[in-house]
């Protein structure tokens, strides 16, 4: 089957390469192996962007890893109106916040022209259904997880410090001052800037803190190599959330590199999140909490068990979705 990607193609190359992994690429590098025609294209804010990739490649099923409702309303809306008949599925990362309205209006518009959502979080699932913004019948939750193939030729090892590599709606506030708290040893690696968050200042913020070293990158898929060493040698991954923020998955990448490395999480506790998912890490909100857990995660030998969700097993769930029509 022909199947036009419309997403971000650079991370297929660098998983072609051995980089990155295939989950970064939603089930797309999955449908390739198994023989499909993957048409790799860049999602732009080009109105007629998708329609014209429509006409060129005339595919059989169109997928979008992490749909932009504005970046395809020309898509969604002609397949509503039947202009375009091929078959749309798309994952949805973030449920809309609106319920009433033309905006909750339009939005339940544009939905109705993907033919299944898929969802990484059973919540914001439950939050589209309930707002009658997608019907139930249309959208599952498959697990996306972690490639394991990917983490399996990394190799790993135990050197006694602490990491975080996110960039989004980290609180590197209560990080730094239970970091400072334990004097246990500390990377941060991060961006510039990310979603109106600035991190310039970490590297002068934590120059007087001999137990923590903040590494800034910038803010592309190149840098993963760089964080999935540090990670495979770290004692354990941390991942602090704004807790202001907490109305997405948001965490969910770091999880999936520490079920990929079975290396043990320290992370902020996100209703979006599962409590089964998050039962083999410590799930923390408080300063006090953190230091707890890092003092724990020290005087311990922690195994994390096989996940419950991989990739493999998320396509094998999607798999049925897509192609039994």
């Amino acid at each position: 089957m022909k199947i036009l990607y419309i997403g971000t193609p650079v991370n297929y190359q660098l998983w072609k390469e051995g980089k990155n992994p295939s989950h970064w690429l939603y089930g797309a590098c999955e449908m390739e192996e198994e023989g499909h025609e993957v048409i790799w294209t860049k999602e732009t804010v080009e109105l007629w962007n998708d329609v014209k990739l429509l006409c060129k490649y005339r595919p059989e099923l169109v997928f979008i890893p992490n749909l932009n409702l504005k970046a395809h309303a020309l898509l969604l809306s002609f397949s509503v109106l039947g202009f375009i008949r091929t078959p749309i599925f798309a994952y949805l990362h973030h449920t809309p916040k609106v319920t009433k309205g033309f905006k909750a209006f339009f939005y339940r518009f544009l939905l109705s022209g993907v033919k299944h959502l898929f969802f990484l979080s059973e919540l914001s699932m439950e939050e589209a259904i309930e707002r009658n913004l997608v019907k139930g019948d249309k959208c599952s939750m498959p697990g996306w997880g972690a490639d394991e193939e990917f983490y399996n030729r990394v190799t790993k090892s135990d050197n006694g410090f602490f990491v975080s590599t996110g960039k989004e709606q980290r609180d590197f506030d209560i990080l730094i001052e239970a970091f400072k708290r334990t004097g246990a040893s500390l990377k941060i690696i991060t961006c510039k800037s990310h979603a109106g968050n600035n991190f310039e200042k970490l590297p002068e913020i934590c120059k007087e803190i001999p137990n923590i070293e903040v590494v800034i990158t910038e803010n592309s898929g190149d840098v993963y190599p760089q964080m999935i060493n540090a990670m495979a040698n770290a004692k354990a991954l941390v991942c602090p959330l704004l807790q202001i923020k907490l109305n997405y998955c948001v965490g969910l990448s770091t999880i999936v590199d520490a079920e990929g490395l079975r290396k043990p999480l320290i992370i902020t506790r996100n209703p979006y999140h599962s409590r089964k998912r998050l039962e083999p890490f410590c799930v923390v909100e408080t300063v006090d909490e953190w230091v707890k857990a890092i003092r724990e995660v020290q005087a311990s030998s922690i195994e994390i068990s096989v996940p419950s969700c991989n990739m493999e097993k998320c396509y094998a769930d999607m798999k049925p979705v897509l192609f039994n029509r």
